[in-house]
């Protein structure tokens, strides 16, 4: 990590902001050694380190503040490894598990990902363009998907399932890559505030518990839904039991019930019965979050139109496409 800190600060301006920026990155990683006598309060420390960091980051123009697409990738970097540290430290001399090595090889990657993207677009916009090839890791920087959906275009969930896949295999990714494009383009309509963000990263987060293949799935869904619950709460004004709240809750259990049934049938052809179900529950889902967001939006002076979904929000809507057992619409 000190190496790949030297090396990117070697390519970037020989400016005061770049100095700081680089000072206060090493301060806040030198938290994580465990030789260092500050090691044994660390929660202390990263809570100032990681204020003079964030203080750091936000000299840049070109960051927003800190609050750019690239300054979330960065500090989300710097937890995820953070994190691994933390856990290894407790490891004592054990032996890293596989499960570890390749925990610790991808938050490594996510970290000099985060960094290097970072330092790019900070440099660049002070007019000295960066070359990160030489790291060996694809630092392309993806436009966000909010971004390009406020830009360019939308997404429209009957279209979407129009390319239902024929086998149980193939559902879990078409449904959760549908749902990622819903939400991504449903964020983009909301205001860009601290609580829309954080809503949207839980209910991500608890989305992914249906494919984690985890033995402890139960126990993961209860923390996750535990903190989108308090996510929900502070978008619905403290009033966590309204009936969007409760609606997309429904919608939530709904296709995470779905995934599960799907997962159990292996490879084989989804039924007629079953594409009408797959169908049906994804558009409660969306329904629900579409609803959810909508009210919340509203309470935040935004409105927000839906109708570019497809999907008629007072009543049940019945034209999807949908393919009967004789291939007939």
């Amino acid at each position: 990590m000190s190496e790949f800190m030297a090396d990117l600060e070697g390519k970037c301006p020989k400016t005061t902001k770049f100095n700081d920026f680089f000072v206060k990155l090493k301060d806040y990683m030198a938290s994580f050694d465990s030789t260092s006598p500050q090691s044994k309060d660390i929660q202390a420390q990263l809570s100032i380190k990681s204020e003079s960091l964030f203080r750091a980051m936000s000299a840049f123009s070109g960051t927003k503040g800190g609050t750019s697409e690239d300054s979330w990738r960065l500090v989300d970097g710097l937890l995820s490894l953070g994190k691994g540290l933390i856990e290894m430290n407790k490891s004592g001399s054990k032996d890293i598990t596989f499960e570890q090595r390749k925990e610790l090889i991808q938050s490594l990657v996510k970290w000099t990902r985060g960094i290097g993207v970072f330092v790019k677009m900070a440099s660049e916009s002070e007019g000295h363009p960066i070359d990160l090839s030489s790291f060996g890791i694809d630092y392309v920087p993806s436009p966000s998907k909010r971004s390009l959906y406020e830009t360019h275009g939308t997404f429209s969930l009957p279209q979407y399932l129009k390319d239902l896949p024929q086998t149980s295999k193939d559902f879990e990714s078409f449904a959760c890559n549908g749902m990622l494009d819903f939400m991504s383009i449903l964020e983009a309509k909301c205001p860009g505030t601290a609580e829309f963000k954080d809503f949207f990263a839980k209910v991500e987060d608890y989305m992914t518990t249906f494919k984690s293949g985890s033995k402890d799935i139960k126990v993961e869904m209860s923390d996750k839904s535990e903190k989108l619950f308090r996510a929900m709460s502070l978008l619905d004004g403290g009033k966590a039991g309204t009936v969007e709240s409760w609606r997309m809750i429904d919608g939530m259990l709904s296709m995470g019930k779905l995934l599960a049934e799907v997962k159990q049938n292996g490879s084989k052809d989804l039924t007629f019965d079953q594409r009408k179900e797959v169908i049906g529950t994804m558009v409660k889902w969306a329904r629900a979050m579409g609803l959810f967001v909508k009210v919340a939006s509203e309470k935040k002076g935004k409105s927000i139109d839906l109708s570019s979904f497809g999907i008629d929000y007072t009543h049940y809507y019945s034209t999807l496409p949908l393919k009967g057992p004789n291939g007939e619409l």
